[in-house]
C-alpha cells in the first residue's frame, strides 16, 4: 500500500477538522422514533365481566367446520371479539377489504357486525368458493359481498379498490413483502387498518423481523407466489415494534391493542389461546390521517388528483 506524504496527511486532517465542526448537533440529527410503550397501547379500562364472550359463531356454525385449518370453537368466538366486539364503531356503514379472506369467516363477521360491504381477497380457489357458498347459505349476495381469486400483492397493485377498514388478519407473517402490501393498502384511503398477528418476540422494544420459510401445500400457511422456489415461501414475523415502523412509513399510527387479558380473565374455560395470553400474538387497530380528499360516494376517501377507473372512462 502506498505510504501517504507529509500533504496527503494535513489535507485529511483538515477535511476531518471540517467536517466534525460542519457537522449538525447530534439533537438535530434525524432519529427513528422510539417504538410506542406497549403498555400505553393496550386497553386496560375493562372491570371483570366485561369481556364475556358473545359465542358470535354459534349463529354461524358452517365455519365450524369449512376450512381444514385448525381452529377450537373457543379461538374462534374469542378472535370475533378482540378484531370485532371491541371495534364497532369503525365498522357501522363502513366498507371493508378482507385480505387472504380464507372461508369468508371474518367477510360474514364485518357484515354482521355492521358493515355495508366486503370483498375478500384470497388465493386459493377452494377457499374462495367456499367463502361464497358460506356467505349465500347465511344471506348475503353479490350486492354486500364479493371474492376476488388471486396473490393478495397482486390483485392489491393492479385493481383499484376504496375501502373504510382494512382487515389483515393472520397473514402478516405469512408474507416478506411488506412494501407491496402496505402500498397497496395505502392506495385504498382506509382510514382504519386491523392487524392479527404473530411473532415469537412480539414485545422486544428493538424492531425485528424473525424469518423462516413456509410450505405452501399447507392451507394454514402461505400460498405460493411468483417468487416461490418450489413449495418454499420464504415469509416474516414482525414484531410490534417492526409493525409500528411499518404502518408508520404509510401513514398510519397503532391506535392500540385489544384487550386479550380481559378476554382471557372472562373466558377461563378457553383453550388454544396461549400465544394471546403470552403476548406473541396481538390484535392491533391502527388508524390512518385522513388524505387531502373528499368522500367518495362508496364511503371510501379518495386523495385528490386521483379517480376511479370508471370515473376516467366517463
Amino acid at each position: 500500500m502506498t505510504r501517504m506524504s507529509l500533504k496527503q496527511q494535513a489535507a485529511r486532517a483538515l477535511r476531518g477538522i471540517v467536517w466534525r465542526l460542519e457537522r449538525p448537533p447530534r439533537s438535530r440529527r434525524r432519529q427513528a422514533a422510539p417504538p410506542q410503550d406497549a403498555g400505553a397501547l393496550i386497553r386496560t379500562d375493562s372491570a371483570p365481566g366485561r369481556r364475556t364472550a358473545s359465542w358470535f359463531f354459534d349463529q354461524f356454525p358452517r365455519f365450524y367446520w369449512t376450512s381444514r385449518t385448525a381452529t377450537t370453537t373457543a379461538r374462534l368466538n374469542l378472535r370475533y371479539e378482540a378484531i370485532f366486539g371491541e371495534n364497532r364503531d369503525i365498522f357501522a356503514g363502513a366498507s371493508v377489504l378482507d385480505l387472504t379472506s380464507h372461508d369468508g369467516r371474518w367477510s360474514l363477521a364485518a357484515l354482521a357486525t355492521g358493515a355495508r360491504s366486503v370483498i375478500g381477497i384470497e388465493a386459493r380457489p377452494e377457499l374462495v368458493k367456499a367463502a361464497t357458498e358460506n356467505l349465500a347459505r347465511y344471506g348475503y349476495q353479490a350486492d354486500r359481498v364479493s371474492f376476488v381469486t388471486g396473490d393478495v400483492h397482486q390483485v392489491l397493485n393492479t385493481q383499484d379498490f376504496e375501502a373504510d377498514v382494512v382487515l389483515c388478519l393472520g397473514f402478516l407473517y405469512h408474507t416478506l413483502r411488506y412494501n407491496e402490501l402496505l402500498g397497496g393498502i395505502r392506495r385504498t384511503n382506509a382510514r382504519y387498518l386491523i392487524v392479527d398477528t404473530f411473532s415469537p418476540y412480539m414485545m422486544g422494544p428493538v424492531p425485528s423481523v424473525n424469518v423462516i420459510t413456509e410450505d405452501a401445500d399447507e392451507e394454514g400457511k402461505a400460498a405460493a407466489d411468483t417468487y416461490t422456489h418450489g413449495l418454499s415461501v420464504l415469509v416474516g414475523r414482525p414484531n410490534l415494534a417492526a409493525i409500528q415502523t411499518m404502518v408508520g412509513a404509510y401513514g398510519y399510527r397503532i391506535e392500540r391493542l385489544s384487550d386479550w387479558a380481559g378476554l382471557l380473565r372472562d373466558n377461563p374455560d378457553t383453550e388454544d389461546c396461549d400465544d394471546y395470553a403470552n403476548k406473541k400474538r396481538i390484535t392491533v387497530r391502527c388508524v390512518g390521517a385522513r388524505p387531502p380528499a373528499t368522500q367518495s360516494s362508496t364511503g371510501g376517501w379518495r386523495s385528490k388528483g386521483l379517480a376511479s377507473t370508471a370515473e376516467q372512462a366517463r
